[in-house]
C-alpha cells in the first residue's frame, strides 16, 4: 500500500512538472518586422505552441500564434518551433519581452542600414564556404557591427539561407543543411540575433526563399503578411508570390518592397505576366509627393563578373516587367536597392529616366570573383541601359545611408563597421561621388 501511494505521488509530481513546463514556453528569438504601411510586427519564436505576453508601461498584450510547430518529422522543411506575433498597437511607444525592450521605429527615420546575401554557402558540387571560420563567413561580426551602429531601421535585400547541401570539406564540417529549422537557426537567427534585438527590419524575399528552396521558412518567419497555409509554399510545385507593398518612411520618402523570388533567370519565365501585374500594382502604390526607392532582390540594372562567364548584366525579366508596367515606372524611382550579386556596387546610366542602382550583396555569403580593373563606361547592363559611372567593391560588410545637413550620404562599411568608402548621393541629378578611405 505504501509503495502504491509513493508511486501515485511521484506520478502526480511528474504531471504537475510537465504541465508547468508546457505552460512556460521558451522564447528562443525575437525580432520586429516592418511591413505594409509601416506596420511593426513583433515576432517571437518559441519552443512550443504557447505564446508570451508583451508589456508596455501600463498594459499587457498577449501575442497570438502565427504558425504552430510542425508535427510532420518527414517534412523536408521540418519546423519543430512555433512563431508568435503581435502588431504593435497604435500610440504604444515601448514594449518589453522578458523585461527587455523591443526595437521599435523612431518617429523619424534617418539612419538606414542595408545588408544582403548573408547565409553560409554550401551547395554541391563546388561551393563549400567555411561556416566554422568567422573570417570566411563573417555574418555574426557584421550583425554585431550593425547593432553597434544603432540604425533606425535595417533593410535586408534577401537570400538568407544558403546551407543547401551536405558539407564534405573541413571548413564547414558538422554543418546542418536543408531548408528546415536547423538551417534557418544556424544561417539566420543565431548569427543575426544581436542585430535583431536592437534593430527593426524590412525583410525582402530573395531567390533562395523561392518555393522550391527555403520558401516555407520565409512564410513562417519573415513574410510581413498574415500567415496563410494556402499561400506558404506548402503545396507541391507552388509558386507563391507576395503583393508589393508601401512603407512611408518619413515625410519625404516612400519605399516599395517587391517580391522577385520566383524569377527564373536562366530560361523564359512561365509566369512572367504575374510579375507584370505586380509591377502594375507598384504603380498604384506610388504617391507622387514622395521620393521613391524600390527594394527588391534581383538587380535589373546591376552587373557581375565571373572567371567563366566574364561580365554579365542585370536580371532582364525584372527590367522587362518594369518597362511593360503601366503607368511608366522606371523614372519614378530615385534608387533601386538590391542584392543577389555578392558585392557592393553603385551605378548610374547614360540614358535619362533611370534610377541610381545600389547593390548590397556582401553580408556574409561567398563573394563574387574579384572584378578586374576595367572602365565599364558604356557597358550595356540591358539593351537600353548603358553605364555612365560605377563603383564596386568586393569585401564583406554592409551599407549605412543617412542624410547629413540635408545631403544623402552612403557609407560602405567593412565587417567591423569601419568606413571603406563614403559616397555622396545627388538625388536630383541621379549622380554620386565616392571617396575611398585608407
Amino acid at each position: 500500500m505504501v509503495n502504491r501511494q509513493i508511486v501515485t505521488f511521484i506520478l502526480m509530481v511528474l504531471c504537475v512538472a510537465l504541465t508547468l513546463s508546457s505552460a512556460q514556453a521558451k522564447n528562443l528569438y525575437s525580432y520586429v518586422v516592418v511591413g505594409p504601411d509601416k506596420t511593426q510586427i513583433i515576432r517571437v519564436i518559441v519552443d512550443d505552441n504557447h505564446c508570451p505576453t508583451l508589456y508596455s508601461a501600463d498594459k499587457a498584450y498577449n501575442m497570438t500564434l502565427r504558425v504552430a510547430s510542425d508535427a510532420n518529422h518527414d517534412n523536408p522543411s521540418y519546423f519543430p518551433v512555433a512563431v508568435c506575433e503581435l502588431v504593435k498597437p497604435i500610440n504604444v511607444t515601448e514594449l518589453t519581452l522578458d523585461n527587455q525592450p523591443l526595437p521599435l521605429l523612431p518617429a523619424h527615420i534617418n539612419k538606414i542600414a542595408v545588408i544582403g546575401d548573408t547565409g553560409c554557402r554550401i551547395k554541391a558540387p563546388f561551393s563549400y564556404q567555411g561556416c566554422n571560420d568567422p573570417q570566411a563567413w563573417p555574418l555574426q561580426t557584421v550583425a554585431r557591427s550593425i547593432a553597434s551602429e544603432k540604425p533606425d531601421v535595417l533593410i535586408h535585400v534577401g537570400d538568407y539561407l544558403y546551407r543547401e547541401s551536405r558539407c564534405i570539406t573541413q571548413g564547414c564540417q558538422g554543418s546542418v543543411h536543408g531548408y528546415g529549422w536547423e538551417s534557418w537557426q544556424e544561417d539566420v537567427f543565431k548569427p543575426m540575433r544581436e542585430m535583431m534585438l536592437t534593430t527593426p527590419m524590412v525583410f525582402v524575399r530573395g531567390n533562395h526563399e523561392s518555393c522550391h528552396r527555403a520558401g516555407q521558412g520565409w512564410f513562417r518567419f519573415l513574410d510581413p503578411y498574415p500567415y496563410n497555409p494556402q499561400h506558404a509554399c506548402v503545396k507541391p510545385n507552388a509558386v507563391d508570390m507576395d503583393q508589393p507593398y508601401s512603407i512611408i518612411v518619413n515625410p519625404s520618402l516612400q519605399w516599395i518592397v517587391f517580391d522577385s523570388a520566383e524569377i527564373q533567370e536562366l530560361h523564359p519565365i512561365a509566369h512572367f505576366e504575374d510579375f507584370v501585374r505586380s509591377m502594375n500594382r507598384v504603380g498604384e502604390l506610388l504617391q507622387p509627393q514622395y521620393h521613391h526607392w524600390l527594394l527588391l532582390h534581383h538587380p535589373s540594372l546591376g552587373y557581375a563578373y565571373s572567371h567563366i562567364l566574364g561580365w554579365n548584366g542585370g536580371t532582364t525579366e525584372i527590367y522587362n516587367a518594369l518597362l511593360q508596367a503601366k503607368p511608366k515606372l522606371m523614372d519614378q524611382f530615385d534608387l533601386f536597392i538590391q542584392g543577389h550579386i555578392h558585392t557592393f556596387a553603385i551605378s548610374n546610366y547614360r540614358e535619362s529616366g533611370l534610377p541610381l542602382n545600389i547593390v548590397s550583396g556582401m553580408g556574409g555569403t561567398s563573394l563574387e570573383d574579384r572584378f578586374p580593373a576595367k572602365n565599364l563606361t558604356g557597358y550595356a547592363v540591358q539593351n537600353t541601359a548603358h553605364i555612365s559611372k560605377e563603383v564596386n567593391d568586393q569585401h564583406f560588410g554592409f551599407l549605412v545611408y543617412s542624410e547629413v545637413s540635408g545631403q544623402p550620404v552612403l557609407n560602405v562599411k567593412d565587417t567591423e563597421g569601419h568606413n571603406r568608402m563614403t559616397c555622396q548621393i545627388h538625388i536630383s541629378t541621379r549622380d554620386f561621388t565616392c571617396q575611398p578611405h585608407d
